[in-house]
């Protein structure tokens, strides 16, 4: 026990890279054993494997990051030449009769010296600034970040070496019967291609579906919050309505304030386009995705995701499902055989 502890401690701090690994030799196997097929070299076929994931990995990420700290840069840096806060109700209040005015006016009022879209430009602030620091601690972190980068990828590379080893080795030493170890086998491979396959490719194309929304409709910043959609739909319930609802009611709101007919209908066809397109990609391609092999409740999900995100990043929203699931596999286990001693009893 002490042995296990001490190397647990020793492991620890890589742990999360080990487990990306792990998730990523698992789905890249298939891929593994073609080329494998090809070359007929374990050694070159690890190796071009572990190349083409730097490159899936980094290429998109330094694109995307650069896109993201741009655009929340030039939202920061409008918002103060609009000086937002000072002018919203000239902007908006073009006539003094208007009841709507009339009634922001009369709110205001109760606030003693106090602008209320002062508020509101402080807050819209401290969003866009809360994204900026975030992308610095990540700069900042790079070091440590490619360590454990390094060791993700030497791991990759040896699991897909050494994969089918490995593999049987650790079926051997689960303390199961035979039928439930293939049972937790196919099971691990349903929950991982269907929280994969059916969550993260989803939710990518429900950020980019969202970004080319605000991107017609002329909403600023479109790549910032088809990014944050994409984040957004990973979790249960509420997803890219969180982005894309508020976006329309304020759409709505401004139109009706400016009696602006065109940003009314573009905050009506926004939300239609978002009911019907962005939140409807989920219901519609996650079965063909899945294919219905494999069933995880949403509450797992969620707190999967959550947790699994607390815990090991941003590989725990796939790490975090998979390991509830599996827990609830073993709990059928246990309630199978419990049932079967009970006959014997």
């Amino acid at each position: 026990m002490a042995i296990l502890l001490l190397a647990f401690y020793i492991t620890k701090p890589f742990l999360p890279a080990f487990f990306t690994a792990a998730i990523i030799a698992y789905l890249a196997y298939p891929l593994y054993n073609k080329i494998l097929n090809y070359v007929k070299n374990r050694n070159l076929a690890a190796f071009f494997i572990a190349i083409l994931i730097v490159l899936l990995f980094t290429v998109p990420s330094v694109i995307v990051l650069g896109l993201v700290s741009k655009e929340a840069y030039i939202t920061y840096t409008s918002l103060n030449q609009q000086n937002l806060g000072t002018n919203f109700l000239s902007v908006v209040c073009k006539e003094e009769s208007w009841m709507s005015c009339k009634a922001i006016k009369s709110f205001i009022g109760f606030l003693p010296q106090k602008d209320l879209d002062y508020y509101l430009q402080v807050t819209i602030e401290k969003i866009v600034l809360f994204i900026l620091q975030n992308v610095g601690d990540f700069l900042a972190s790079i070091p440590a970040f490619l360590l454990s980068f390094f060791v993700m990828m030497f791991v990759v590379y040896y699991l897909l070496k050494d994969g089918h080893a490995i593999a049987l080795r650790i079926k051997n030493a689960l303390p199961l019967k035979a039928s439930h170890k293939e049972h937790v086998i196919q099971r691990f491979h349903e929950i991982t291609y269907a929280v994969f396959y059916g969550n993260i490719s989803v939710a990518v194309i429900q950020g980019i579906f969202g970004a080319i929304g605000f991107l017609v409709l002329g909403i600023p910043s479109p790549i910032l919050w088809g990014f944050v959609m994409m984040l957004f739909a990973l979790i249960p319930y509420f997803g890219t309505a969180i982005v894309w609802l508020p976006a329309a009611l304020n759409l709505i709101f401004i139109g009706y304030l400016q009696n602006d007919s065109s940003s009314t209908i573009k905050g009506i066809v926004l939300i239609v386009y978002g009911i019907f397109v962005i939140s409807s990609i989920d219901n519609f391609l996650k079965p063909k995705i899945i294919g219905m092999k494999a069933n995880v409740h949403p509450v797992l999900v969620l707190l999967g995701v959550l947790g699994g995100l607390n815990l090991f990043g941003f590989i725990g929203l796939i790490l975090g499902p998979v390991m509830l699931a599996l827990l609830m596999t073993f709990i059928d286990i246990y309630e199978e055989e419990k049932a079967e001693l009970e006959r014997y009893f």
